[in-house]
């Protein structure tokens, strides 16, 4: 009989007790509570995932172009005036020939217009453009925002 014919029998204590055998590679104890706790964090976090994609997918994607307008800045230019604008596109679809529009009144009345079209805005995004005016915007009440689009 070679050495490699007999078992060993030198991992066991007398008594029974096991002590460094390789029958359970964690002790015979079980999963510890830290790695469950990590298990069913990953778990909620690829869930939540999930159903943020899907949410995304279905109900933004659906709906069409929501454009705001917000004046930035206005500065002297030239001969006129700049009116610095940011366009956003909050909707779930693309915008085409975005015509952004301002207009400026005193008393009641229209003294100036001016128009800018952006040639598209897609979902979730903004743009900077500027409305040129004759007359100052910063001495009247200035209305900007969008005033049409076109979708793909």
């Amino acid at each position: 009989m070679t050495s490699s014919d007999h078992q060993r029998t030198d991992d066991h204590v007398p008594g029974g007790q096991d002590h460094g055998g390789d029958d359970q590679p964690d002790g015979g104890q079980g999963t510890p509570p830290a790695e469950k706790l990590v298990g069913v964090l990953g778990a909620l976090l690829v869930a939540a995932l999930l159903g943020f994609l899907i949410h995304q997918a279905v109900a933004v994607r659906e709906s069409g172009p929501r454009l705001s307008v917000a004046v930035t800045s206005i500065e002297e230019a030239g001969e006129g005036y700049a009116v610095h604008f940011t366009a956003v596109n909050d909707g779930g679809a693309t915008a085409e020939a975005v015509q952004i529009s301002g207009t400026l009144r005193r008393q009641g009345e229209v003294v100036d217009q001016a128009v800018s079209q952006l040639a598209y805005l897609p979902p979730d995004s903004r743009h900077r453009g500027a409305l040129i005016f004759s007359e100052d915007p910063r001495r009247g009440d200035l209305v900007v925002g969008p005033a049409g689009y076109r979708l793909p």
